[in-house]
């Protein structure tokens, strides 16, 4: 009963934090907005990318247009609403995948690092190396040398950015555990285990999401960047940035179709960075 009122209580406090100026409320509306029409993009929005239509149609409101296809259709005869559709749904689960994978691994070396002490300059020194690799030298040659595949792209780009992140992540925790507060509990005899998960990763939480939303703004844009300029482009599997690639073939005709995934990044960044600020930006500059 106790904590089916404290998980009450907390849900409600969450609920009036997030109303609580329009930052959050635009960013986190505009994120369920997003995520349903990622989620619904074939049972909803019956999206596909069957060569179906005729060929070379303009956006709706152009003349010649056709109201059944909003954004026109490309030389193969596909919808480009539907194909930033599927595009959409596939830059975002390919995103979030490869955040979450560098949130886990580096929560799990920034354990290591804070128990294992004499790791750390290893650690750090590798991570120096990886920092100074642009995530573009690191596709060009892994796709010479193991194949241009989408699952080696998004390893090398979250081999890029994790150790920044875990790096930011564990300069606040070293930060953290030389505060006063911090040292009053060792000498009550508290156990390291007990003061990081206590106290230590509460207090870093609004930091913690920050580097989050930066880590994903980062990803989203590389794996777009590095898509848009022809690299494991996988037609079965079409994103974004390869959306971008293949569309640049009719710009000079419909430059909405080249447009129009630039602009779904953009936004969906906005709204993830507009829900951060409202929720603890606010808060981290009073």
């Amino acid at each position: 009963m106790y904590n089916s009122a404290n998980i009450l209580k907390n849900i409600k406090l969450f609920f009036n934090k997030l109303h609580s100026n329009l930052f959050s409320i635009v960013g986190f509306y505009g994120i369920l907005a997003i995520t349903f029409v990622a989620v619904s993009t074939k049972w909803f929005f019956h999206a596909h990318l069957n060569p179906i239509y005729v060929a070379s149609l303009p956006p709706a409101w152009w003349a010649n247009g056709d109201i059944n296809h909003i954004l026109g259709t490309n030389h193969q005869g596909q919808d480009i609403f539907d194909y930033l559709l599927i595009g959409y749904r596939s830059t975002m689960s390919m995103t979030l995948k490869a955040v979450f994978y560098v949130v886990v691994i580096g929560g799990i070396i920034n354990y290591l690092m804070f128990f294992v002490a004499f790791i750390r300059p290893f650690i750090l020194f590798i991570f120096r190396f990886f920092m100074v690799v642009p995530p573009l030298l690191g596709v060009i040659v892994v796709s010479l040398l193991l194949g241009d595949d989408i699952t080696n792209v998004l390893i090398i780009i979250g081999l890029s950015y994790a150790p920044r992140f875990i790096y930011n992540i564990h300069q606040r925790v070293i930060k953290e555990w030389n505060k006063t507060y911090i040292t009053a509990y060792r000498l009550d005899g508290l156990s390291r285990v007990t003061i990081l998960n206590h106290y230590i990763l509460p207090n870093i939480l609004p930091l913690y999401l920050t580097e989050i939303v930066s880590l994903f703004g980062s990803i989203i844009l590389a794996m777009t960047t590095i898509t848009f300029l022809g690299f494991a482009n996988d037609y079965s599997r079409p994103d974004l940035g390869m959306m971008m690639y293949t569309m640049k073939d009719i710009i000079d005709t419909n430059f909405l179709a080249f447009l129009a995934p630039g602009l779904a990044v953009s936004a969906t960044i906005t709204l993830v960075y507009l829900f951060n600020y409202g929720l603890y930006g606010q808060r981290a500059g009073q």
